[in-house]
């Protein structure tokens, strides 16, 4: 069994390493805010379009920093700030960690670890957004490209509530 997990770790690495994230994240029209936006607003984007964080951008349309769901709770309504007048730049994290469209897999996957982030931001060469990638992304090609391998289709399967809706 022991030989098997190895192999199996070994040819996602090896696959992981030639797949250009740009074939797994998504695409917009991403939703996105400003720093002077309120935490109210935002939290309304996020709820209206069903995501989990939202990219801010400055004036210059490049991103600055990220919010999620998680950090409106650790740093607005857990520190009972009033989320109607409290701004974006004030909770978002920054400085943003990105990854340009042309990285593979098995690098994105390494600096999400590295950073210990669910989402990350994907730029071009003029560090433009053109993308984000989540765990879940991650979580759902390797299910696609080995539903039929039944020890991984066992190991994924506590994931599925994240992409079957």
């Amino acid at each position: 069994m022991h030989y098997f997990n190895y192999n199996l770790s070994y040819l996602n690495q090896k696959e992981a390493e030639t797949i250009l994230i740009r074939t797994i994240m998504n695409h917009p029209p991403l939703l996105e805010a400003t720093p002077l936006d309120s935490v109210f607003t935002i939290s309304n984007l996020m709820k209206e379009g069903k995501v989990g964080s939202i990219i801010i951008i400055d004036q210059s349309t490049e991103p600055v920093g990220i919010i999620t769901e998680r950090d409106i709770v650790r740093r607005v309504i857990s520190d009972g700030k009033d989320p109607t007048i409290t701004k974006a730049i004030d909770i978002m994290s920054k400085p943003l960690i990105t990854v340009e469209e042309d990285a593979h897999l098995y690098d994105v996957a390494k600096k999400m670890v590295k950073h210990k982030i669910r989402r990350l931001p994907v730029v071009n060469d003029n560090n433009t957004l053109v993308g984000i990638v989540t765990v879940t992304d991650i979580i759902k090609y390797f299910h696609e490209k080995n539903k039929d391998d039944n020890y991984l289709a066992k190991a994924m399967i506590r994931y599925g509530k994240y992409w079957e809706e």
